[in-house]
Order: C-alpha cells, then sequence, then structure tokens
C-alpha cells in the first residue's frame, strides 16, 4: 500500500512536471480561451469516482469550487434533468474509445434550467477529459428559429390567397392550399418546376414576370401589379400579383416570393359599378328637372344643370353661401332647416311636396320637391319639378271648364237679357226728342250705359262664341277720363278724391268701348274698397312704359287691401271678395287685356290698399 501511494506521488511529480514544462504563455492563452468561450475543463476518474473541475466548470452547473476541486459523480448526476439522467449514466457505463458528446439539461441551485453542452475524451480505461459548456441562449435561438420557420409555413399553407415560392435560380419550392384550390393545379405538378415553364403563367405574359421580376433584384423592393393567370381547366383569372425578394442570411437574395389576389370577380363588379355611376350620372345631368345631393350638414354637394337653370346659382355659389339662403329655405330658419334635415335622415321622406321656391334674382316659382336619405344615411339627394308651366296648364283648364259653363250660361240667358235692353233703348231714343238740352245730355248717357250693359252681354256670350275685335286708333287719356267722369258722381258720394296723373302718350289700337270696360271694372272697384270717410284718395296714372312700345295704366286706392292667397284667384271665374259680387268683372277685365295682347297685374298691402297696373301695346302684334 505504501508502494502505491509512493508511485502516485511520483506520478503527480511527473504531471506537474509536465505541465510546467509547458511554455507558460501558451497555457496562460489556453485559459483565456476557455473563460473566453464560456467553457468548463473536467476529468473524471471511473476507479475513484471522482470529478474534477475548473472553478469555470462549477460555475456553469451553479455550485460553489468544493474542497480540491473535486466531488463524486452522483453529486453531479443529482443536478441533471431527471429526464435526461439516464442518457448520462449510460455513456459512463459504457467504454468508449475516442471522444464523443451530448447536449443535456440541468437544474442549478437557484431553479433555472440550463442547456448544456458536454464533450468527452477517454485517455485511459479508467479516465476521461473533457469540457462544458452552457449551450441555453443557442438552443432557445434554434428553437425560436424552428418556431419560427412553423409559423411562417403555416401563415402561407393557410393563407387566404394563393402563394408560390421558388428558389433564385428559379425552382418552386412551395404552394399553398390556396393555390391548388384557385388554380386547379397539384402541388407535383407545381413543385420542383421552373418558375418560367409552369403552366399556370400564359405565355404572353412570361415576359412581364421576368421584367418584374429583374426590377426586384434592382430596386430591392417589392412589387405589385395586374396580370392574368391560367387554371387548369383553361379558364383566364385576373390577378393583382405582388413579388418580394427574400434575402439569405449573406444579405444576398435567395428566393421570391409572390402573392396571388384573384381580382376577377371585383373587376366584374367594378366594371358594372362603373356603368351604373355612368348611368346614374348621364340619368341626372340630363334630367329635365332640378337634382341636387347633399352632405348630412345641408351643404350641396353636386347638382345638375337643370339645377342651375332652374334656380340660376353655380355650384360654388351655393357651396359659399348659408343654408338658410338656398332657393329652396322658403323662409326657414337655418335651426328649422336643421331639424328638417334630420328627420329626413332618420327616415322621413318628402314625396311631391308643393312650396315655393326662390331664384336668384328674387323671382319666386312653384316647384315640387321628393327627397329621400342616402342608404348610408350620410346625405340626401333632392329632386325639383319647376310646376310653373303645370299650374298654369291647371289654371286654364279650371278657367276653360269655368268660361265653358258661364258660357252656356250667357248663351241661355243672353236673350232674356236683350228683349228688356231692347224695349229700354227704344223708349230712351222715343223720348229723346222732347227733353231739353241738358236733359238729353243724361238720356245721351243712358244710352251709352245701355250699350255698354249690351255689350256686356256680348262680352259674355263671346265665352261660347268668339267675336272678331276691330281696333282703332283711340286717345287713351280721353277714355279715362270719360270712365273718370263717369263714376266721379259715385266718388263724390263717399267723399273720394280721384287724383289724375297723366302723361303724353301716343295713340294706341284698341276697341274703345271694352277697354272703357275694363277701366270701369277697376275704378269702380277700386271706389268700393274705399272706406268713405272723407279722406280717401284714387290714383288714376297714364305713362309710356319706359322706353318701350307700351303705355301703362296704374289704379291705385287706399282701401283694406287684399290677402295675399286672395290676390292670386281674383281673375278666376266666379271667384270675388264682394257680398254682392258675381266674379265676372275682374275675368272679364283680365280676358279683354290679354286680348288686347296687354297684361295686368294685382299688388296689394293690407291695410295700405291695392294698386293694379295695366300694360298694352300702341301697336297690336307687340307687347
Amino acid at each position: 500500500m505504501t508502494l502505491v501511494w509512493v508511485m502516485l506521488g511520483m506520478l503527480s511529480v511527473i504531471v506537474l512536471a509536465i505541465i510546467a514544462s509547458l511554455p507558460r504563455r501558451k497555457r496562460l492563452l489556453m485559459h483565456a480561451s476557455h473563460r473566453m468561450a464560456g467553457i468548463g475543463s473536467w476529468s473524471y476518474n471511473i476507479e475513484k469516482n471522482q470529478l474534477f473541475g475548473t472553478e469555470l466548470f462549477f460555475g456553469l452547473i451553479g455550485l460553489p469550487v468544493p474542497p480540491r476541486a473535486r466531488m463524486k459523480l452522483e453529486q453531479f448526476l443529482e443536478l441533471v434533468h431527471p429526464d435526461d439522467r439516464v442518457r448520462i449514466e449510460q455513456h459512463r457505463d459504457t467504454n468508449h474509445e475516442g471522444s464523443f458528446s451530448i447536449d443535456f439539461r440541468m437544474i442549478r441551485m437557484d431553479g433555472k434550467v440550463r442547456w448544456m453542452h458536454a464533450q468527452m475524451q477517454a485517455t485511459s480505461p479508467h479516465r476521461c477529459v473533457g469540457i462544458l459548456q452552457d449551450r441555453t441562449a443557442a438552443r432557445n435561438l434554434e428553437t425560436e428559429a424552428r418556431l419560427a420557420h412553423h409559423h411562417l409555413y403555416s401563415f402561407i399553407d393557410h393563407h387566404l390567397d394563393p402563394i408560390v415560392i421558388w428558389r433564385a435560380d428559379g425552382i418552386v419550392m412551395s404552394v399553398n392550399r390556396a393555390f391548388t384550390s384557385l388554380l386547379g393545379y397539384s402541388t407535383y405538378e407545381i413543385e420542383g418546376k421552373g418558375i418560367a415553364d409552369t403552366p399556370f403563367i400564359p405565355d404572353e405574359h412570361r415576359e412581364q414576370m421576368d421584367r418584374y421580376c429583374r426590377q426586384t433584384i434592382e430596386n430591392k423592393t417589392a412589387v405589385t401589379f395586374e396580370t392574368e393567370r391560367l387554371k387548369k381547366d383553361g379558364g383566364k383569372l385576373h390577378i393583382l400579383l405582388s413579388i418580394t425578394p427574400l434575402v439569405g442570411a449573406d444579405g444576398r437574395m435567395d428566393s421570391w416570393i409572390s402573392i396571388l389576389r384573384d381580382c376577377t370577380e371585383q373587376l366584374a363588379a367594378n366594371r358594372k359599378l362603373k356603368e351604373a355611376q355612368e348611368e346614374l350620372e348621364s340619368f341626372v345631368d340630363h334630367n329635365i328637372d332640378a337634382i341636387a345631393f347633399f352632405n348630412r350638414d345641408g351643404k350641396i354637394r353636386k347638382m345638375n344643370t337643370a339645377f342651375q337653370r332652374m334656380f340660376g346659382w353655380t355650384l360654388d355659389e351655393l357651396q359659399a353661401a348659408p343654408v338658410q339662403e338656398y332657393p329652396f329655405s322658403n323662409g326657414r330658419t337655418e335651426a328649422e332647416l336643421r331639424e328638417r334635415l334630420e328627420e329626413i335622415m332618420s327616415g322621413k321622406v318628402t314625396k311631391n311636396a308643393e312650396f315655393q321656391g326662390r331664384r336668384k334674382d328674387g323671382t319666386v316659382l312653384p316647384v315640387m320637391v321628393s327627397s329621400t336619405p342616402f342608404p348610408d344615411r350620410n346625405g340626401l339627394a333632392v329632386m325639383f319639378k319647376d310646376m310653373s308651366e303645370l299650374k298654369q296648364t291647371r289654371d286654364m283648364l279650371g278657367r276653360s271648364e269655368m268660361l265653358s259653363v258661364l258660357g252656356q250660361l250667357a248663351a241661355g240667358v243672353a236673350h232674356e237679357i236683350k228683349n228688356p235692353l231692347t224695349s229700354l233703348k227704344g223708349f230712351a231714343r222715343l223720348l229723346e226728342p222732347s227733353l231739353q238740352n241738358k236733359e238729353q245730355r243724361f238720356i245721351g248717357i243712358m244710352k251709352e250705359e245701355l250699350d255698354r250693359i249690351e255689350l256686356i252681354v256680348n262680352e259674355m256670350l263671346v265665352l261660347s262664341k268668339p267675336q272678331v275685335i276691330m281696333f282703332e286708333e283711340r286717345d287713351m287719356s280721353e277714355l279715362l277720363n270719360y270712365v273718370i267722369e263717369l263714376l266721379g258722381t259715385q266718388a263724390i258720394m263717399k267723399s273720394i278724391e280721384i287724383k289724375k296723373e297723366f302723361e303724353p302718350v301716343p295713340l294706341i289700337a284698341c276697341e274703345d268701348r271694352q277697354l272703357k270696360q275694363v277701366f270701369v271694372n277697376l275704378l269702380k272697384n277700386a271706389i268700393e274698397a274705399m272706406p268713405g270717410d272723407g279722406h280717401g284718395q284714387i290714383r288714376v296714372s297714364l305713362q309710356q312704359a319706359g322706353h318701350s312700345d307700351s303705355i301703362r295704366i296704374e289704379v291705385s286706392d287706399q282701401g283694406q287691401g287684399i290677402a295675399p292667397d286672395r290676390l292670386a284667384r281674383l281673375t278666376e271665374p266666379f271667384y270675388t271678395t264682394k257680398e254682392k259680387g258675381t266674379g265676372l268683372g275682374l275675368m272679364m277685365t283680365a280676358s279683354i287685356v290679354e286680348r288686347h295682347g296687354g297684361t295686368i297685374h294685382f299688388a296689394s298691402e293690407l291695410g295700405v290698399g291695392t294698386t293694379v297696373t295695366v300694360t298694352l301695346p300702341i301697336q297690336q302684334g307687340t307687347k
């Protein structure tokens, strides 16, 4: 036994001598390199079951350096993960020649699990040496890389759009399920083939494909373009294709990935949508009715030509104007318009509502409005129909119907009226020679009035049978003076002053008896409208209408005035504001003025009075 210890001592001296014989600089470099690489050195004596390690070795397994830097193998194995312990024990029990390595997990004293890599070298049947290195970070990177690779290919395989990946040499590496589903090719028909030889690229688009691939290399960016691809059954698909170059670890482009999006149905839908939009725009632009589109806040967005023609406003002018100044605001305040707008936005549409619109020049026109909100409730469309002609047609139809009834009535009673009228005229002629000069003047007035009554009857008969009017030149001032003198007594009885404002005017072509009837009616109405309190005045003016070929006569009173809703109906047959009126006077008046080629206009203000303006052409055939 003593001999054994002596021999061991001598061997230690020899080893130390060998180590000492190594150049000191070489040993220092070896230890420094191990520390920098995080490598711990160890040796294991199988007979003595002693594991000797360096300070870095024990640092890696998480233990303080034990006395003499030695530990039992069992102590080391207790730190090894249970699932990996068996493999290490198998290596220990196997007689290895040469070197071998193993990866395993260790559970450090702090509870952390670390991956270790050990390399061993048998130096004798009873002894081996090796190194230990922490591979946790590397194993984690490998795991993350495998996971990322799995996620990438899982994403590609389950992507909704077809995807093709090919290498820099043009060989197709992979196609996903969406590709095979859309184009009908199997993976075996595409993968492993050259991208230039694949059957899904039409011949006329291969040069395009090459050009864009070169562009990705030159610009090092992805490209997107529209193209076509062939299905296995021969059908063509419109495709939005993107090609992205993939760069390898060496920084060079080593593959491409392309994503195909089927746009066939979208292009067809876009084409139909475009056609529908063009049809809608054509309908709106060429519609004879005014159409305008508005935003949710009421601001006008678009309008057609008919809108500008109807109201006189341009789009820019309306967009710059407040909502309450729009031609269809109808006098409403901004708050009222906002409230109405919200009602429309909530689904309360307007259909064929009539109201008064306003042109840019201030004139009023009747319009019919229909409005409806957009499906997304972010605006509304409004259609305006000019009701002027329709209203005139309605008025003319109603007037025609009334005149027809009146004509039938006139024809029925004309005979009864003419018989006593003839007798009165005859007796007036018989009395005329027996009267004095002054009394004969009254007989003359009676005869003229009887003639006027006959004229009225004849005018009523015109409703059923038109008559030819014979125009002669007459002095309008004389005609008006005659009417004023005729009704002067009635005016004096009501303490009303008739003020004349006559300017020199040319002779006009007219039928004087009919015009006398016109101004008798107007002046008589003015007298009857006056209160008769001794302070009233009626103004009758005559002047030439500017530089035109017309004259203008105005009859103004200071009566109670006429309400606007009644003013528009004054010339309707049988419409009257008097208790005992027949509603025929102003109708006949307007009819006579129209037959003379003139116009009649009524203006009135409640509590102030009424003004009737008659405009007549100087010569017939001019207005």
